[in-house]
């Protein structure tokens, strides 16, 4: 019998699980096996910048993987486990051994791209020749395959609804919104119809296919990717879409669901991020949300309606913009007193010391300002506030003669007040009062 021929494993581009997305178990071999070994920044310097994130760290890691452990890199002769791009992330999922006497599953929890090799991170070695079994997490693909042909379609649905040309797009994790970025802002109006008719188009349950071109114009492609020797795929959504991407797809637009549009961020100028969330991910969240609606309506004692429970919080807006008005003015009658007691000690030579634990610096300026004019007739004031163990503030005004003694006593006292100043003022900021240390303060002042 003649030997086996070598493996020549599938590049990137024909990965199994970029031809059938939607299989969950696949059995190949091992092609080889080689100890991860993390690039140092100086060797890294020269590297592509692709190849760099390919090979970063804090990608096993991210999942739980310890920084500590050791890692391979695995080579299979296919894969139906994704390699993270295209902005779609890396799947999930485990290898095990066909031979039980092997050993147990091993959890794999990223998948990079290294030109047109597809790297399995592995704690554990295998040995070249070793026959797997590759199970994929599918609800982690489904999730991202919503999100990812989703994002195909909504781009579809502005490029021809608003002439609105997608200039970038990142997934968020699991529970969290994505995004596309537009280069101007939407109206809600124009949101609305954009939601509109992309649902139409799920609804139309558009068939989603792959095709691989051989005279391709793809511009796209990342610079470490070897046209030539691998495979470039178009996604087609029916007459819709056809775009260049490496991503794994639903196969009709029904699978997408639903696609809500949140809202939107201006960034960089005029160009804008549209938040949105799609199939599953999207019920998910917009279920969520009105869970927390209702419980909100039930603290505000209201109704659960949107516009009900609006009006509540706006009501309680209101209140609590009253309350605060009212606090204002208390606040500053509080000032007036405190500062017609400090003014009835003051005198030339003389100090005066004064303590307010709540309010912080809002009360210090508000009495400082009461005394702008009395302190010309001479004598200095200490106002400082905060509490023991929490943080607090200090001002001195007055005369320069006593101004600047008191501050060097108030920089002994309390120690871990920072502050400066020259003259008639001086201000300082305590990171936290120890205690005894207001006491000590005020004795200082007042002996």
């Amino acid at each position: 019998m003649a030997a086996a021929g070598p493996v020549f494993p599938s590049v990137v581009g024909a990965l199994r699980c970029q031809k059938d997305s939607y299989l969950r178990v696949f059995e190949t071999e091992v092609v080889s096996c080689t100890e991860f070994i993390p690039p140092k920044s100086a060797q890294a310097n020269g590297k592509h910048k692709a190849q760099k994130k390919a090979n970063d760290p804090s990608k096993i890691f991210e999942n739980g993987g310890s920084p500590d452990a050791k890692y391979w890199l695995l080579e299979l002769a296919d894969s139906v486990l994704f390699p993270e791009g295209g902005g779609q992330p890396t799947d999930h999922g485990s290898l095990t051994p066909v031979l039980a006497d092997v050993g147990e599953s091993i959890q794999i929890r990223s998948v990079q791209r290294h030109g047109l090799r597809c790297i399995h991170f592995s704690p554990k070695p295998l040995e070249p020749g070793t026959t797997v079994r590759q199970d994929v997490d599918f609800h982690r693909r489904w999730d991202h395959m919503q999100q990812h042909t989703g994002q195909h379609l909504l781009s579809a649905v502005m490029d021809r609804v608003e002439n609105l040309e997608t200039l970038g797009w990142g997934m968020g994790a699991e529970g969290e919104m994505n995004y596309v970025e537009l280069p101007r802002k939407l109206s809600d109006e124009e949101i609305q119809e954009i939601q509109t008719r992309c649902n139409e188009v799920i609804r139309d349950n558009i068939p989603i296919t792959v095709e691989t071109p051989q005279d391709t114009k793809a511009e796209s492609l990342p610079e470490d990717y070897d046209k030539e020797k691998g495979v470039v795929r178009f996604i087609k959504i029916g007459d819709l879409d056809y775009n260049a991407c490496c991503g794994t797809h639903l196969k009709q637009t029904s699978h997408v669901s639903v696609i809500l549009l949140h809202h939107t961020q201006t960034i960089r100028g005029t160009n804008c991020r549209l938040f949105f969330t799609c199939g599953d991910r999207a019920i998910n969240m917009a279920t969520a949300s009105i869970d927390k609606m209702r419980l909100i309506a039930q603290s505000l004692s209201s109704g659960q309606k949107p516009a009900e429970v609006q009006a509540s919080v706006g009501l309680l807006g209101d209140r609590l913009a009253e309350s605060r008005k009212k606090t204002s003015n208390l606040l500053k009658e509080i000032a007036k007193y405190e500062s017609d007691r400090i003014k009835a000690a003051l005198g030339p030579g003389k100090t005066v010391f004064s303590h307010r634990a709540t309010d912080g610096l809002d009360f210090i300026n508000l009495v400082t300002f009461e005394l702008k004019e009395a302190i010309k007739g001479g004598g200095a004031v200490v106002l400082a506030s905060g509490e023991t163990k929490e943080p607090g503030s200090v001002m001195i005004i007055g005369e320069t003669e006593l101004v600047e003694p008191l501050a060097v006593k108030a920089k002994e006292t309390i120690s871990t007040v920072k502050g400066g100043g020259k003259g008639e003022k001086w201000q300082g900021k305590v990171t936290e009062w120890q205690k005894g240390e207001v006491d000590a303060l005020r004795k200082l002042v007042v002996s």
